[in-house]
Parts: structure tokens; sequence; C-alpha cells
């Protein structure tokens, strides 16, 4: 492979390939069967009721980093596969591929491997570059369930990166869902026809089919068939100028790569192999139906509206002012220290200031409205190179100091509601723990508490 200049996008989920939702969720916890020597492990995970709850309920916020190590006590005391399932799917969600591979395989070792765990086991793969592991897994995902859309996609994508195309292109011919579609476009735009992929594409965009990152596809093929005017028109519903020049010039990058290695740099979302998915800033970008109606516009060829100003309000009698265009905001200050007072959100990390910077002047761009009062900290954290993940040393990006844990609370649910996520911290740092009894009663009434007690203890930054 030709040693390239080290280009990835900014943002996690824009232009890497999807196979599922933009997130590496856990998989469903159906149809796990346990053979009967395992009576006492189900005898123990009973006890565990309440703490295997609070860890599916903070999983299913998006809350890993909280759930993996209550998970890890589960599956440690009671060998609960469908825990040990839950817990790769966390460290898969925080970025941990090589760990949840390692979970995966002790299940699939004990025949305890069910169809949704061995298509994570294909993504977690597919996520280290393990090309045929990962065709293995979705192969073994594909017997039972054929006809899953994330296994549609897995395995065409799998085959295109092993650079088997036509092939590739014949595991997608039962694809009817919106995202295998999309990954289609994406490995026949790579394939070098990227006229086809844009007539892919531009129907689902049009019926408002995919997202985010079905729309930065589109952008991609636009860019590879020379058509780069319509390329930045459709790039920028989503991204501001510096995000969208770093990208593009990513996907020129591409042209130089033999079609299988250019699959492979757009799994991975890199060009040099020294890099790694674990190194990228965690910050996405939300989807909305103000950006689905600008895609919209732009193949009807009319010039969309900017995303950031929304639209005036309503005429009353007090007419209200019209929201502020922050378009063209830019931080231009390095943020502060975390201050040791007051509750605060933690949004994301990054290994640079720079990034960190650009992270706020996304972020502010979008949500500038919740944001207005609240201004951006940084706090920074050192794990040192020992081997394990995470390490290194990280620029963690804050909103805050707030007053009030309600406050934090409140905010922190607004962003996500728009697709940032966000985890709250607590005034003066604390080390993650395991709940005991008391606190599992105390956590089935509110989360947050587990969540407060548990920030530190997996690999959120890397």
């Amino acid at each position: 492979m030709t040693k390239h200049r080290n280009f990835r996008p900014l943002l996690a989920c824009v232009s890497i390939v999807a196979i599922g939702a933009c997130s590496h969720g856990a998989p469903a916890q159906t149809g796990m069967q346990q053979p009967a020597t395992q009576v006492d492990a189900r005898a123990d995970a009973q006890s565990n009721t309440g703490l295997r709850k609070v860890a599916d309920d903070l999983a299913a916020s998006g809350r890993h980093q909280a759930a993996i190590p209550l998970y890890r006590h589960i599956a440690s005391t009671s060998g609960d596969p469908g825990a040990m399932l839950a817990l790769a799917g966390s460290l898969s969600a925080q970025g941990a591929h090589g760990e949840a591979v390692s979970v995966l395989e002790i299940l699939a070792k004990r025949g305890q491997l069910n169809a949704d765990g061995r298509y994570l086991l294909g993504k977690t793969r597919l996520a280290l570059g393990d090309y045929e592991g990962a065709l293995d897994a979705f192969d073994g995902a594909a017997d039972q369930m054929p006809m899953d859309g994330r296994v549609i996609s897995g395995r065409g994508i799998a085959l295109a990166a092993l650079g088997r195309t036509e092939a590739a292109m014949a595991a997608f011919s039962n694809a009817i869902d919106a995202t295998s579609l999309s990954n289609m476009a994406l490995v026949t735009a790579a394939s070098g026809n990227p006229d086809d992929a844009i007539g892919i594409l531009e129907p689902l965009v049009t019926g408002g089919l995919v997202s985010v990152q079905g729309r930065q596809n589109l952008a991609m093929a636009y860019l590879l068939a020379g058509r780069e005017a319509d390329a930045r028109r459709m790039a920028r519903v989503d991204l501001e100028p510096q995000t969208i020049d770093e990208t593009f010039t990513f996907y020129r990058s591409l042209a130089s790569l033999d079609p299988a290695h250019r699959m492979q740099a757009l799994v991975v979302g890199t060009i040099d192999p020294s890099w790694t998915p674990a190194e990228k800033a965690n910050l996405t970008v939300a989807d909305s139906v103000a950006q689905q109606e600008a895609a919209k516009r732009v193949l009807s060829h009319e010039e969309p509206v900017r995303i950031a100003a929304a639209p005036a309000p309503a005429p009353v009698p007090e007419p209200a002012p019209a929201p502020k265009d922050r378009s063209n905001y830019v931080l231009t200050e390095v943020p502060p220290l975390l201050e040791p007072e007051g509750w605060a959100l933690q949004i994301a990390a990054y290994r640079s200031l720079e990034e960190l910077m650009r992270g706020w002047t996304i972020l502010y761009r979008q949500s500038g409205d919740l944001l207005e009062n609240v201004p951006p900290r940084r706090s920074e954290v050192d794990f040192g190179n020992t081997g394990k993940k995470p390490h290194g040393f990280y620029y963690r990006l804050n909103a805050g100091p707030l007053r009030t844990l309600a406050e934090a609370r409140t905010l922190c649910h607004q962003l996500k509601e728009r697709g940032t996520d966000c985890w709250i911290r607590p005034p003066e740092k604390s080390e993650g723990k395991l709940p005991g009894p008391a606190d599992v009663a105390e956590a089935n009434k509110t989360t947050e508490a587990t969540v407060a007690d548990s920030r530190e203890t997996a690999p959120k930054d890397n």
C-alpha cells in the first residue's frame, strides 16, 4: 500500500462506512440460550437483576462509559452470556473494538454467541481491519438472519475491502433498506463508478431516507465524479467549510488507491495505517428535518438556507426577535481549565487544542441558543503510555460551570435531543466504583447518580 499523508475528517460518523447506526450500540438481547450447565450462573445473574437493569438503562441511553463497569461486574460474578454480549456492545460503542472482540470470541468458544453477537463480532473485526475475520462472522450471522440489512451491509463491505467487488455487489442484491443501499452506493463509487452511485443515492436523499452519513456519501460520489460544485452544496448542509476542505482532501487522496484499498480507507477513515479510528474526536453531527429539507432543495437546484439560522417566529402582538445567526461564530481563544466548582457537561475529547476549539465552534453554531450563557471550559487528562486503552494525553471539552445538578441534567437532555452526546461531571473529580445493594436501589430511582460515580472508568477519550 502506497504511503500517503494522514488525512482524516474531524467528525465521527461522517463519510465513514456505517452498517447500523452511526454509533456502535449494544446488540439486542434476544434469543440468547444458556446450556443446562449454567444453572448456577443463572442463579447468580438473578441476584444481579437490579444492577443489570441499571446497566441496560445506561447503555440504552448511550451512557456506555457508565454501563461498562456494571456489565463487567455481572459478567465476572455470574458468567451471564447476555451481560457479556452487552459488555461487548458497550465496549465497541466506546471504540474499544479489540477488547469487544475478545469478549465475543469467549462466547463463541462456549457456543453461546447468537446471531446478533455474530453480527457485532463482524462489525468490530471490520473496525479493526480484520476483513477476513469480519466476513466469517457476518457469514455466520447471515445463516440465521439472511435478510437483516445490517448483515447484508457488513458482508458487502467486507467483501469489497477484500477486493472481491463482484461478490460484494451480489451481496447487496437483496438490499431493500436505506442503509444497505447507501453502502452499496459507497462500494459502487469506490470501485470507480461514481455516476452509478449518484443514481442510487439521490432518490434516498430526496426521499429523506438517509441522514448525515448518506448525504455525505452522496457528496463523495459527486466529488469522485468531478462535480465539485454539487459536492460542496451537499456537504455544507451538515459541515462547516474547514471540515469540508479536510474531508474532500481525504476523498481526493483515495484516487491513487486500487478499489480494495480505497474501500479499506473508507472503512477505517484514514489513508495512513498508523492512525486508528480510536484517535478520532467524538463530537458527532446531529441530523434534523431542516437539514433533510435543505438537502432536498440542493437536489432540486434551489439554494439551501443556512441550517444554523432557524426561521423567524410567527407574528404575535409583541413579535419576538429573529434567532441569532451563529453560522459565522468561531471560538478564537483557548478555553480556561475547568474550575473545581460547579457542575459541567463533558462533550468530547481531543488530542489538540485546535481540534477542541473547532469542536466547540461546530457545537455552538448548532446549539448556541442553549449555550448562550454557558462558556466552554477544558479539562486535561494524561493516561500515560501503559499500553492499555485509553492512553496518552487528551483535552476534554466541557460546557460550564453550571450552578446545580438539575441545571446540568436539563441542558444535557436538551443537547442529546439534538444529537450531541454529553455527560455530567460533578464539581469535584470522583473515581469510579461499583455500587453496592443500597446504591443499586437508589440508582433505580435515577441513573444519573451512577453516571456521576462512573465517569472515569472506561475509554471515552480514546
